[in-house]
């Protein structure tokens, strides 16, 4: 019978539109640190909680007036006790799992009952619980100050960072247990009958714990010889423990305050005017970050996944949110405040920037998203996933190279020579040769020269990079171009100082992809460097001040 009882009425509960919505009203005040009301109910108890502690304090001396103690035993404590209510009322949907099992068959009347009152128990006899009910008391009053832990988020977070260390704090325990009282037995059995100030184990046990933590009151102090031998020991263990308990607790520490971190930079990205989020730290979102900040008109904020990456962005005065750009759930996060003008997904890899791509999507519909595609043949896979635009840095060099290169021909009607036939290049040389231009391919490498040969190229040369003659050949030339393509730019380096060092005063040209050698290449003496990241930057600039629109 009642049985029946709690079922319907768990039905009826289950049906209620304005129950639903005033326990998730609750819920989302005491536990939801996102719920914007939060705030004000957090400030609201810390006031009352210090209040009361004042109250407390005041009222030893006997000058408080007697309503203002009132106010504090009725009022404020009655608050206590109604969050303490809700918080059991919130912890667990007792009617939901009632609901859910009676559409099962074979639950029995244990399964229905047992389980939401063992949740319960669980969180009744929980640290927060304890002390939630033990500051109801007037007596217990200044328990109140432990409260804190629910309404300073910071303070919880502490909290959580201890928590996650409890392995290693349970071993100290045990430590420092077994320690102090086999080092208080040991003192007790020599220093009693001849110490004066010991006058129980209780004496000994107090000695051995001031001695290990090393505060040394000197109330007690050992007088026999052996005794003096234990205490040292026991100083020596104690600094030891000391540095042990410190660098948990440090790192524990920096742990949480890097995920506070994340967490603060989330929500001010809401705040910020125009954020453009970027998907990846290396050298290409480096330098669209750069070029962004310089203009002043968007704010970047780095998404990476890279701890050591994610430190350097925050050097350079960049927010930056160490996380998996291709989790939904802190794009979700981001796009709480609708100010985003763009993102942009700049990683290496194209499985992540299409994962990327897909999660914004499916978290905004509308947003602007642009994206750096490594492989060609993976275009239809971005386009599918819902891209707004896409560049691929090598075509952005081919574009902007390509036209220098051809401005310099028409100019001195002169042959380009190549070094390197490489990713870098190879597209380029070909539209050169279908243009009739004509080009030398000097390469070291085997394969690359072989696949020159087969895709038509006739002055197509293999050399040893340790040989000097064909440089010394090409010193003499006048008028003509050198393009350095190699994969590595050391050997771009190389050839570009061996060529002006042998007195070639032409146009020396280098297809970069790596900013750190850009410097030497200058010192070499390099007239123009096209930079993959630099050129693909400015066309990501372009785009997200044109949303795309003007960009083909």
């Amino acid at each position: 019978m009642m049985h029946r009882f709690i079922l319907r009425l768990s039905y009826m509960i289950d049906r209620s539109t304005r129950y639903q919505k005033c326990k998730s009203f609750f819920r989302s005040l005491l536990l939801d640190v996102n719920y914007p009301y939060k705030k004000y109910f957090d400030r609201f108890m810390i006031v009352l909680i210090f209040i009361s502690i004042a109250i407390l304090m005041l009222s030893k001396s006997g000058k408080l007036p007697t309503w203002l103690i009132e106010f504090d035993l009725k009022v404020i404590t009655t608050v206590f006790i109604l969050e303490y209510l809700l918080r059991i009322w919130v912890n667990f949907d007792i009617h939901k799992h009632i609901v859910a099992l009676s559409k099962e068959k074979d639950a029995s009347l244990s399964e229905y009952y047992f389980k939401p009152l063992k949740k319960q128990l669980a969180y009744l006899v929980s640290l927060p619980a304890l002390i939630d009910l033990v500051a109801i008391f007037p007596k217990f009053r200044i328990v109140r100050l432990l409260k804190l832990y629910h309404y300073m988020h910071g303070t919880s977070s502490l909290f959580k960072a201890l928590a996650s260390k409890r392995f290693e704090f349970i071993f100290l325990g045990y430590l420092l247990l077994g320690v102090t009282f086999s080092l208080g037995t040991v003192f007790y059995i020599l220093e009693y009958g001849i110490n004066e100030k010991i006058g129980s184990y209780l004496d000994a046990i107090y000695w051995a714990l001031v001695t290990i933590s090393t505060v040394g009151y000197g109330d007690i102090s050992p007088v026999t010889d052996t005794g003096k031998i234990i205490a040292m020991f026991g100083i020596v263990f104690g600094v030891a423990m000391i540095s042990f308990v410190t660098s948990v607790m440090v790192s524990a520490f920096s742990e949480r305050f890097d995920e506070l971190r994340n967490v603060d930079n989330v929500n001010l990205v809401s705040k910020m005017n125009r954020a453009v989020i970027i998907n990846g730290y290396g050298h290409l979102g480096l330098s669209v970050a750069r070029k962004l900040k310089i203009r002043g008109e968007y704010e970047p904020v780095i998404i990476e996944k890279s701890v050591e990456k994610v430190s350097e962005a925050r050097k350079d005065g960049y927010r930056a949110i160490c996380a998996d750009g291709s989790s939904a759930k802190i794009i979700k996060d981001l796009y709480g405040g609708k100010n985003i003008a763009a993102m942009l997904t700049l990683t290496s890899s194209d499985i992540d920037n299409i994962y990327f791509i897909l999660n914004a999507r499916s978290v905004e519909s509308d947003a602007v998203i642009f994206a750096r595609m490594n492989e060609n043949h993976l275009k239809r896979q971005y386009i599918a996933a819902g891209v707004n635009r896409i560049v691929e840095p090598y075509e952005v060099i081919d574009a902007r190279a390509l036209n220098h290169i051809k401005a310099h021909h028409q100019e001195h009607k002169k042959g380009i020579i190549f070094f390197g036939y490489t990713h870098k290049s190879k597209h380029m040389c070909r539209i050169l040769k279908d243009e009739g231009i004509a080009l030398s391919l000097y390469e070291t490498d085997t394969a690359r020269y072989e696949e020159a040969k087969n895709d038509g190229f006739e002055d197509v040369i293999q050399v040893d990079v340790s040989q000097y003659d064909y440089l010394e050949q090409i010193t003499k030339l006048r008028g003509f171009m050198v393009v350095c393509s190699m994969p590595e730019d050391a050997l771009n380096v190389y050839y570009t100082i061996s060529l002006r060092s042998g007195g070639f005063k032409d146009e020396i040209v280098v297809l970069s992809d790596s900013k750190e050698d850009n410097r030497k290449l200058i010192l070499a003496g390099v007239s123009k460097i096209f930079d993959m990241y630099e050129e693909s930057a400015e066309r990501f600039i372009e785009l997200i001040e044109t949303k795309g629109e003007q960009i083909v």
